[in-house]
């Protein structure tokens, strides 16, 4: 879907939930095959991510292994949940690192919170590949068992396909109804799944997504719900942006602080150092008193 306009300090898309791309460029894009993916080199090298290898090829080990696993048993809805998870996770590892690296070069906040518009055609190719193959698992998994996990698998994969695919195939797809569908099913269902997980991606989608399917009101009690839940990094991260995209610098600032430091829960322990470096950016390149 298009890119919300940005405020003062724009809200960054960042992986896991609801990140939009503000390119056309990868409309077009063919998704690399997710069994090529898995078993290759990632798109983004490890250079200075202390540990990024071992994490990135742990994740993709574990998706193989799951993508078996589920292959060999169609009819067994765990496992084809396992599997769309394992595969949402390794993706999601691929955009953090990608938006890292580029928020390393950014000059100012401004282009810190933009820094995964900055991603490279390759990483979105394979985002787009093991998600592809994520979704169908996991409609797969909740078409057999119904349930919370179920919608929440679709709605992560419908969320990273938006930001790989580009704005406008994903508009014209119709992705972004069908997201806030799945993410308020899982609302519905159990909003305190998975450590506050479907009230996390209900804030950033909806502190995201442009007018009709945009609201920052309820994306706020959302996201506040989250932290009051499960008061760890990404939660404070995600609050923290729109915070600053609603003008309230200061607050925001403390909550990029917490998540400097912030725990993981079981669900982003993997993600948690990329987590803490996107937030220590953020507070890096916060504007002195007389510059905002």
């Amino acid at each position: 879907m298009i890119r919300t306009l940005r405020q003062r300090c724009p809200v960054p898309s960042r992986s896991a939930v609801w990140v939009l791309a503000a390119s056309l460029t990868a409309c077009g894009l063919a998704p690399a095959p997710a069994d090529q993916v898995l078993a290759g080199a990632p798109a983004i090298a490890a250079a200075n991510e202390p540990n990024a290898a071992s994490a990135q090829e742990q994740l993709d080990a574990a998706a193989r292994a799951a993508v078996a696993a589920a292959a060999a048993a169609p009819a067994d809805p765990q496992l084809a949940l396992a599997a769309a998870m394992a595969l949402f996770r390794s993706a999601d590892l691929r955009l953090l690192r990608a938006t890292c690296a580029a928020a390393a070069a950014a000059p100012d906040l401004a282009a810190v919170l933009r820094a995964d518009d900055r991603i490279e055609d390759a990483v979105r190719a394979e985002v787009l590949g093991l998600c592809q193959d994520g979704l169908a698992f996991a409609e797969r998994a909740q078409k057999a068992a119904p349930g919370v996990a179920g919608h929440l698998a679709i709605a992560l994969h419908l969320s990273l396909l938006a930001w790989a695919k580009g704005p406008a195939r994903a508009l014209l797809a119709g992705e972004g109804p069908r997201l806030l569908r799945e993410i308020d099913a899982a609302v519905a269902a159990d909003p305190t799944f998975d450590g506050g997980a479907p009230l996390r991606l209900s804030g950033r989608c909806r502190a995201k997504a442009p007018w009709p399917v945009g609201d920052r009101a309820a994306a706020r009690v959302a996201l506040q719900r989250a932290v009051e839940l499960s008061p760890v990094a990404i939660h404070w991260l995600f609050l923290g942006d729109l915070l600053a995209a609603d003008g309230d610098l200061a607050a925001a600032l403390a909550a990029w602080q917490k998540a400097a430091a912030g725990p993981a829960d079981a669900g982003t322990a993997a993600a948690l150092p990329w987590l803490h470096e996107l937030a220590r950016r953020r507070v890096a390149a916060f504007p002195a008193p007389g510059a905002r």
